[in-house]
């Protein structure tokens, strides 16, 4: 089968880690993929897995035209940043109409991204199969605010409903989607997943070792660090325990808008001597800091998106703690493979973390069931398979019922 990707991002990040695993996840199921970027962007290039720290100045710094893009996403002013995204329909109607003509069949696959619409409106002139994978949508909180929310509105429906078959990372997209176009029966769920390959080999031991961290019990969170993930409550949380659990230490891997204040924090609780901030760590050495942790906690998280790193904290077998939200909801069985909790009492939190502090079989019990559960949903081989049963579909390859995706 042969699928057209394409996507407007920079291709860094999480965003690059999803479609850098569904592109190679597909190759490996035998399929062909055209990668369509925006201009001077390759997710697939080594460099594309180096991280960034909020100034530019971390492990690797962006130049040429990716520096026009590093610009246009984080520092013009949004209502400009808004008329480029519009414009951007330009070059997919330029760039796409070579790539999606032929006789032989093609799948066009596309990652939605906001006042995009000529990707699919080419594709099915061209009679092809069309798959939009939905992230985001339109009004939903994020780092930056939209400004021209009508139009973006306006977008979105023609989109929405032109597509073929639409796949959200969670139950929250999923019921937006079918609120903003979406055709019932066409919409489906298919969370975030990890590569099991990268964590064969994860060993934290010489992280922990190198940290400092000896025999404690390590409390930790990845990612960006961004306002709305709570981590001052992570960090209260480690000053009740540190009075009541012992030697519990805190783990955070990562870098974001909040470090500053989190520093600060930590330094005024007096809990400097036990927290460790490790700044941007390339991507190939996360798992391994992962693995250095204990206790796997994202203290809150945005209600729509499927944080990546929280399979990663499933594939090392780790015990998890959630916020109630609903892509965390649509993977965690309290109880079972982790914990969910209130994300706006602190004292639940705590609670939580501190009962996994206190009893080691139960963390141990949760996390073989975690893994057991990632490892065989929540890989990108299976969501390749999924995609390609959606496609099959369309090709008149496969019937739908064949198709085993929970659709609304």
């Amino acid at each position: 089968m042969q699928f057209i990707y394409h996507h407007r991002t920079a291709g860094r990040g999480g965003e690059g880690v999803h479609i850098t695993s569904v592109v190679r996840a597909l190759l490996r199921g035998g399929h062909a993929v055209t990668l369509v970027s925006p201009p001077g962007v390759d997710p697939l290039a080594p460099a594309a897995d180096v991280p960034l720290d909020k100034d530019m100045k971390g492990i690797a710094r962006p130049s040429g035209i990716s520096r026009l893009w590093k610009w246009l996403s984080c520092s013009c002013p949004q209502f400009v940043f808004e008329l480029a995204e519009i414009a951007y329909n330009a070059y997919a109607l330029v760039t796409l109409p070579r790539r999606l003509r032929g006789r032989e069949p093609r799948v066009y696959y596309e990652r939605y991204a906001f006042f995009m619409s000529a990707g699919v409106w080419v594709a099915k002139w061209y009679g092809r199969p069309v798959i939009l994978e939905v992230n985001e949508v339109t009004g939903i909180q994020r780092a930056r605010a939209q400004k021209l929310l009508r139009l973006s509105r306006w977008f979105e429906r023609q989109t929405f409903s032109r597509a073929d078959e639409i796949i959200t990372v969670s139950s929250f997209l999923q019921r937006e989607v079918l609120q903003r176009g979406g055709r019932p029966g066409h919409v489906h769920v298919v969370p975030n997943a990890i590569d099991p390959a990268r964590f064969q080999h994860a060993d934290g031991r010489a992280v922990r070792a190198r940290l400092g961290l000896g025999d404690a019990t390590v409390v930790g969170f990845a990612g960006w660090f961004d306002r709305w993930d709570r981590l001052d409550r992570l960090v209260a949380a480690l000053g009740t325990l540190r009075q009541t659990h012992g030697d519990v230490r805190l783990l955070l891997v990562g870098d974001g808008p909040v470090a500053h204040e989190l520093r600060e924090a930590i330094a005024r609780a007096g809990l400097e001597p036990f927290t460790t901030l490790t700044g941007p760590v390339p991507r190939a050495e996360v798992p391994s800091y992962l693995d250095a942790m204990d206790i796997c906690v994202l203290p809150d998280s945005n209600e729509f998106g499927s944080p990546i790193v929280l399979f990663e904290f499933m594939a090392l077998g780790k015990a998890i703690i959630g916020p109630d939200v609903a892509p965390v909801r649509d993977v965690i069985r309290p109880g079972e493979n982790g914990w969910i909790v209130n994300q706006r009492n602190g004292g639940d939190l705590t609670a939580a973390i501190g009962e996994l502090v206190a009893d080691p079989a139960l963390r141990t019990r949760m996390g073989l069931a975690a893994r057991r559960q990632a490892l065989a949903d929540h890989t990108w081989d299976a969501v390749a398979i999924r995609v390609e049963s959606l496609a099959a579909a369309h090709l008149g390859t496969a019937s739908p019922a064949d198709i085993a995706l929970g659709a609304a």
